[in-house]
């Protein structure tokens, strides 16, 4: 891969979809903006070869870890310890960046890296100059959770004299992922709200779907390694109800399990109007096809269901992390969406309910929120301004929009 630029994103990735998704979405949007950059993604994700190729975009793959229930790590080679699989997985971004240097390295989330991985790659990329940048998504966590966490992780003490730039991927006047967590004003100063990431690509606007009803509920759980329980909560509801006016896509991704997916066809198989969809690496023609959406408010699929000015009720998981209730909450005050507790949607009758109000709602305009979904547009804008900066010459935007 010849370089002019080399911009590194990394990606811890140890559940679901979106982290390797976000960064994807990153870097399409700025080698397509910049024909002089390329981008490496250095993933946890074992999924980089689902995605369609790019001829400068490379994937460079980490030993996987899996995230618990409770939030902890192991390794997902049952040969191997967590800390062995962290300092194999060190070893190979260290070795990595060594020989292919970045003028820009982006992380994903976690300043230090999963279980500090980054932080020999972060020294050494800040002692050759590599513009270095944190990129937090819309919400991370309950503020007092996330605090005494990057207390334990010794990110306080890092995260000054690191990063050059922090970037949030999404509205100021959304939520502030930082707020309540006692960063020094010059760290603060560092931050900038992008907008949300979001980018409708042409092959999708126009090409239907093939093989599925005119009109239909698209229920998705992301990567659906949580998600079994919003599957089986739409399923009662459409046993419950079998008058319920639209049929359903469930898209269960690729983390569902064997024997879920499997308990979950045979049971779609028996009820008129439902069908099941196993993995889709670009679910925003699903979204674009579909009357409606229920789904577990992850990230991205916010962006894409929100962007698109769809009806979506949401349910979300409320562990091991908020995030996706606060999401969920903030976006209900606003008018984005409608909100069902997991705990609520255990029951039929309710949950047939609230599916029938958000089908008899699906035609109805939004509330007036301002959705700014321009952050890959101010990405392209910002990455143009290092680049220029560090070249000394002007750079050349094109394709941003």
């Amino acid at each position: 891969m010849s370089t002019a630029a080399h911009l590194i994103l990394y990606s811890h990735d140890t559940f679901g979809l979106g982290h390797i998704r976000r960064n994807r979405k990153i870097a399409r949007s700025l080698v397509d903006a910049f024909p002089g950059l390329d981008a490496t993604i250095i993933t946890g994700s074992g999924l980089s070869g689902e995605y369609a190729s790019h001829p400068r975009i490379r994937f460079v793959e980490i030993d996987q870890v899996e995230k618990q229930p409770d939030g902890q790590y192991r390794a997902a080679n049952a040969q191997m310890s967590l800390s062995q699989v962290i300092e194999a997985r060190r070893s190979v971004i260290l070795d990595f960046i060594h020989k292919h240097p970045a003028d820009i390295f982006i992380a994903d989330k976690e300043p230090l890296g999963l279980c500090g991985e980054l932080t020999d790659a972060l020294g050494h990329m800040k002692a050759r100059g590599t513009t270095l940048i944190l990129g937090l998504r819309d919400v991370l966590d309950e503020a007092e959770k996330l605090k005494k966490e990057w207390k334990n992780k010794g990110i306080y003490g890092a995260i000054e004299g690191l990063y050059d730039q922090i970037w949030i991927y999404g509205s100021e006047d959304f939520y502030n992922p930082l707020a309540h967590l006692d960063l020094p004003q010059s760290v603060l100063s560092r931050c900038s709200y992008t907008g949300y990431l979001y980018q409708p690509h042409p092959e999708f606007e126009q090409v239907p779907v093939p093989g599925l009803p005119e009109e239909y509920l698209l229920v998705t759980a992301g990567g659906g390694g949580d998600g079994d329980f919003l599957m089986n909560a739409v399923l009662n509801a459409y046993e419950h109800d079998a008058t319920i006016p639209c049929p359903a896509v469930l898209l269960l991704g690729p983390f569902s399990g064997a024997q879920h997916e499997k308990q979950i066809r045979a049971r779609a198989e028996r009820i008129d109007g439902v069908q099941v969809i196993g993995f889709n690496t670009e679910p925003e023609a699903l979204i674009r096809q579909s009357k409606a959406v229920i789904g577990m408010c992850g990230y991205n699929t916010f962006c894409e269901v929100v962007a698109r000015e769809k009806r979506v009720l949401f349910v979300p998981r409320q562990t091991p992390r908020m995030e996706q209730l606060i999401r969920a909450e903030r976006a209900r005050e606003l008018g984005l969406c409608e909100v069902v507790r997991a705990e609520d949607a255990t029951d039929p009758d309710g949950f047939a309910s609230a599916i029938r109000a958000l089908i008899a709602d699906a035609d109805k305009p939004g509330q007036g929120y301002c959705f700014d979904s321009s952050g890959l547009e101010r990405i392209c804008r910002k990455v143009g301004s290092i680049l220029e900066m560090r070249s000394k010459a002007p750079f050349e935007v094109e394709n941003v929009g």
